[in-house]
């Protein structure tokens, strides 16, 4: 249970930190599209390096997007966490939980990966192959995801016996 308790206090962190850095992001994208200047945070535009910026703001808020649907992936992970802690290990609404935050966890992170990579392809000119650390982040995520719909699986059909297990009784 102490594992879980933990899981759950960084889970209160991680959406924390990841809504300030959404609401950052959308309100310096806001600056910009509005004219304001950026001097502070070091934000330049480069002529050679952005063929179009009409494109940089729709990768932006395609990026934006893809965080947003990262952070109720975990805010549906936070909720399941919170029914194990309750000791809720056959509720129906746990199986769900998980099973929509690791669909949504693969979703974002393969999201996340192509439209880094088309934007590295369509802005900075440059195709990697490979494996970067990027890579393995997306790569782990899906990984996570997965393990999270496969255990919403194990958990459903455990439910399954224990119902028959206790008509049986």
């Amino acid at each position: 249970m102490n594992s879980a308790k933990t899981l759950y206090a960084i889970l209160n962190v991680i959406i924390f930190l990841l809504l300030i850095g959404i609401g950052l992001g959308i309100f310096v994208l806001a600056m910009v599209l509005f004219g304001i200047d950026q001097d502070l945070i070091g934000l330049k535009h480069d002529a050679l390096v952005f063929k179009t910026e009409r494109m940089l703001y729709v990768f932006t808020f395609l990026e934006l997007g893809v965080y947003a649907a990262f952070v109720v992936a975990l805010w549906r992970l936070r909720m399941a966490t919170k029914l194990l802690l309750k000791n809720h290990f056959h509720n129906a609404k746990l199986i769900m939980e998980m099973f929509f935050s690791g669909q949504l966890m693969v979703l974002s992170s393969v999201a996340l990966w192509l439209v880094d990579e088309i934007g590295n392809m369509f802005y900075k000119r440059q195709v990697v192959l490979g494996l970067s650390e990027k890579t393995l982040v997306y790569l782990l995520i899906i990984a996570m995801g997965l393990f999270l719909m496969l255990m919403s699986t194990v958990l459903r059909d455990t439910k399954i016996i224990k119902e028959e297990n206790d008509l049986t009784i």
